[in-house]
């Protein structure tokens, strides 16, 4: 059966359209060959090759090119017979006309300045032809003139414009293909770092050693990017920033820094040496070989940064990097922030169970019973805080008719305070039955504690003996709260005669005084914790409004006598939070 083709040369044979439909049935099928040529391949390279060579062969041109429009840039995809061979060059895109043009017709103005058009005149390449698809201008081809020096004819630049609506089809489809390509490399890449940081974040997570997670930090951002410098530096809000660890960059670029160091912890997020506004700060880091500056996060702080040098490939630092190592340092921010929480748990357990050996301590030494004595009584009380207080009283019956009343503040809380205090319990009741005078035994006392402790340890301490059968009460007075005699309805005196404080001077002397308790007579020694109660304004009990709540109990038993003080001391404070101890002792006298 005949073809279509035979059909039409049978039907105009002779006729002078002849020969042109012959040529042009020619060239559909030499145009549909090339479809299927170019087709046949979704490869870029392909395409943009055959695009470039076939009509390069069938004109017999010697120079052509293809460039692409990417991101707003035309950039050299494939070039063939041109000085210029370097792909990947790129232009500024300049408009150029939606059909076939020749380039020595383009308006001066528009081009004058255009490096593209310098690029196409050094190379004398004549014509371009668009690529369009979907109405848009995907690129261009460019060629030389003819080897026979004689002008593209119409039917050339026809055959040109068919050639790149055909192409840019297939140029349109492998353009697909290759962001297909891209995204899936780039899901590739998203996958394997979301691996990465599950791994690494499994190492971050076994360990609550804060040198620890930042050793495994910087592995691991050295081995991702192929880094061979790198800095983690700390934010210390209560002292200055502090270079954790660090590699290839000199101690003097961080001794530099210290100025502008406060800036650095501003940073919101990841960010590029250049994109710093701090002009000083940008300076110094670009001078110092930094590249990029990561902040770690956590809770709304900034625990430091991390500086990084430039890759060793040489490869910028893409945003996909940015935000993989947003998510390390992140990671690692709050593995530091847990370390620490961890530490701060431990101590506080530590303390904890401190205070309760010192709580242990600091009962055991305080009297479980007083004695019973005709004619009087003799009563201590002590209401700790939540903090382990040094206070300490003490009464101890030397004879039938001598008793020591003791009572003291020891500088300082928790175990020390109440290992001293202890000491201090000890050597009087070795002391106190010796028959010295009282001022020898607290000379004794302030020598040994001062040999025995440092310097910013001491004890305010008030030492007395009470003579049941002549009732003389014999003190000395070592720097404490001044004792109260209260006397015939009103305050008496205050027992003033001693010395300072035990524990600042090795050699003290101290001075004691003698009086006589008559029949109603209250002794009452206190602590500062007493007077020092404050309500929620911040004043302060002090003495005077002790000795009217002493005055307004008076009449009371010792012991409902000093729970009565105790009592108004805490509706003072109006439920603020006692800061010390309280620790009250009292001897009375009873009427006869």
């Amino acid at each position: 059966m005949p073809s279509y083709y035979d059909y039409l040369l049978e039907k105009f044979r002779g006729d002078s359209d002849a020969d042109e439909i012959h040529r042009r049935l020619l060239e559909l099928s030499s145009l549909f060959e090339i479809s299927r040529t170019l087709n046949a391949s979704l490869e870029l390279s392909h395409i943009l090759n055959n695009i470039l060579l076939i009509p390069m062969g069938r004109l017999l041109v010697a120079r052509g090119v293809i460039l692409l429009i990417r991101n707003d840039h035309c950039r050299v995809e494939t070039a063939k017979g041109i000085r210029e061979t370097r792909h990947s060059l790129t232009f500024p895109a300049v408009s150029l006309p939606d059909r076939t043009f020749a380039v020595s017709q383009l308006h001066p103005l528009d081009t004058s300045s255009s490096p593209l058009m310098d690029f196409l005149k050094r190379n004398r390449l004549q014509i371009g032809v668009p690529f369009i698809s979907q109405n848009r201008i995907l690129g261009y081809a460019f060629f030389g003139g003819k080897l026979s020096g004689q002008p593209f004819s119409e039917a050339e630049l026809n055959f040109l414009t068919s050639l790149a609506n055909i192409g840019a089809t297939a140029i349109h489809n492998a353009l697909q293909l290759e962001e297909i390509r891209q995204v899936n490399r780039e899901l590739d890449e998203k996958i394997q770092q979301l691996k990465t940081i599950f791994e690494i974040g499994e190492g971050l997570l076994s360990t609550l050693e804060e040198q620890e997670i930042l050793k495994i930090l910087c592995y691991s951002l050295a081995g991702q990017m192929t880094l061979s410098r790198y800095a983690i530096l700390l934010n210390r809000p209560q002292a200055s920033a502090r270079v954790a660890l660090q590699k290839g960059f000199s101690p003097e670029v961080f001794r530099r820094l210290q100025p502008v160091i406060g800036e650095l912890f501003r940073l919101p997020e990841a960010t590029r040496c250049p994109q710093i506004a701090h002009p000083a700060l940008r300076t110094l880091l670009e001078d110092a070989g930094v590249a990029v500056i990561i902040p770690m996060h956590s809770q709304g702080r900034c625990l430091g940064v991390v500086l990084l040098g430039a890759k060793v490939s040489g490869q910028p630092f893409r945003t996909v990097d940015l935000e993989f190592l947003t998510t390390l340092v992140n990671q690692a921010a709050v593995s530091l922030e847990n370390a620490r929480l961890f530490r701060e748990a431990l101590e506080k357990q530590r303390i904890e169970e401190e205070l309760n050996v010192a709580r242990t301590i600091q009962t055991r030494l305080l009297p479980k019973q007083f004695p019973r004595i005709a004619g009087y009584q003799i009563f201590g009380r002590n209401l700790p805080s939540r903090q382990v207080g040094g206070d300490y009283f003490d009464v101890i019956q030397i004879n039938r008719e001598q008793i020591a009343v003791a009572i003291g503040d020891v500088t300082g809380k928790s175990v020390p305070a109440a290992l001293l205090m202890a000491n201090l319990q000890s050597a009087l009741r070795i002391m106190i039955g010796e028959t010295l005078p009282l001022t020898h035994i607290v000379a004794r006392l302030n020598r040994l504690i001062y040999q025995n402790t440092e310097a910013d340890k001491f004890i305010t301490f008030f030492l007395g003996v009470l003579n049941t059968r002549s009732h003389a009460f014999t003190y000395v007075n070592a720097g404490h709260n001044y004792p109260i005699l209260y006397r015939e309805g009103r305050v008496d005196r205050h027992l003033q005669v001693g010395g300072i404080i035990l524990g600042v001077l090795e050699d003290a002397v101290y001075e004691q005084e003698t009086l006589v308790l008559q029949p109603g007579d209250i002794l009452l020694a206190y602590t500062d914790g007493v007077t020092e109660a404050t309500d929620a304004a911040g004043k302060e009990v002090g003495e005077t409004l002790l000795e009217t709540f002493l005055k307004k109990h008076a009449a009371l038993a010792l012991p409902a006598l000093l729970d009565a003080i105790i009592q108004e001391v805490q509706q003072f404070s109006g439920g603020v939070h006692q800061q010390d101890d309280i620790t009250l002792i009292g001897i009375k006298r009873l009427p006869r």
